[in-house]
């Protein structure tokens, strides 16, 4: 559980959800994070109700505290459900700024919808928008663009097994659909401003390969070290895999690039 922090602490949030008769332990390297245990239906929880917190895995997390969203930036979410990374950029600007929450699914725009309503982020606005679809209307205007591309899911096997069952064909041409939607959204991105590529799977192909592609393509972006958590550091290369082994978290990739004023 990822905790508000623009409406409670996480120690006071701790205390709320243990008289619920939640078990809570903090993450032991994120901060404003808590595991949860005994939750039930969390819809029927006080603190979720008041929209104390959301749920959204650490590795995920991970991608906005990299991107460093400010108050008063425009962020554009590129694909979005189900809200995890918006929620968490409009509470780093402090609902200052806003936050474009996109995805192509008009049924996934309601779940983002009905999250930032009980979080009270009224920064966030979901729009239906294919990440493959130009939109001339939004090009280079975004302080930041986070692309948390569709992917073969290998990160998250652990949660859901029945992703070993895919078949392996369609996967196949995942890193050209990866780097069409990079390619396009990329253009939204203003002088000086920040790209997030991010996928939940730990190939080459999906991750650095599809980055080193765009790059090789865009001279204009650079990839930037990032800084994390101490039980991480800071990212030097600008890409990082997360392991479920190594760090605790869900597979993961993410990288930070910047696009060169002019």
């Amino acid at each position: 559980a990822q905790v508000n922090t623009l409406k409670i602490s996480a120690e006071e949030l701790a205390t709320m959800l243990t008289a619920e008769g939640v078990a809570v332990e903090p993450h032991p390297w994120l901060p404003d994070c808590l595991f949860l245990n005994g939750t039930g239906s969390l819809e029927h929880l006080e603190a979720f109700q008041k929209g104390y917190f959301y749920i959204q895995d650490a590795a995920a997390h991970l991608a906005v505290l990299a991107a460093a969203p400010q108050p008063g930036w425009r962020v554009l979410d590129a694909c979005a459900a189900p809200g995890g990374k918006s929620f968490a950029a409009a509470i780093a600007m402090e609902n200052r700024g806003s936050v474009t929450s996109c995805d192509i699914h008009p049924h996934k725009l309601r779940l983002i919808e009905a999250g930032y309503q009980r979080l009270g982020l009224d920064i966030i606005h979901a729009n239906l928008l294919d990440g493959k679809e130009r939109k001339a209307e939004l090009l280079n205007s975004f302080d930041l663009v986070i692309a948390d591309v569709p992917c073969s899911g290998l990160g998250i096997i652990r949660k859901k097994p029945d992703i070993r069952n895919k078949e392996p064909e369609p996967l196949k041409d995942l890193p050209r659909i990866q780097g069409d939607i990079l390619e396009n959204v990329s253009r939204y991105v203003k002088s000086g401003g920040v790209l997030v590529y991010s996928t939940c799977t730990v190939l080459e192909r999906e991750n650095q390969d599809v980055v080193q592609g765009f790059l090789a393509r865009h001279p204009e972006f650079a990839l930037e070290p990032f800084p994390l958590p101490d039980a991480i550091g800071t990212v030097e290369e600008g890409m990082l895999t997360l392991w479920p082994h190594i760090h605790g978290t869900d597979g993961f990739f993410l990288s930070k690039m910047r696009k060169q004023g002019t």
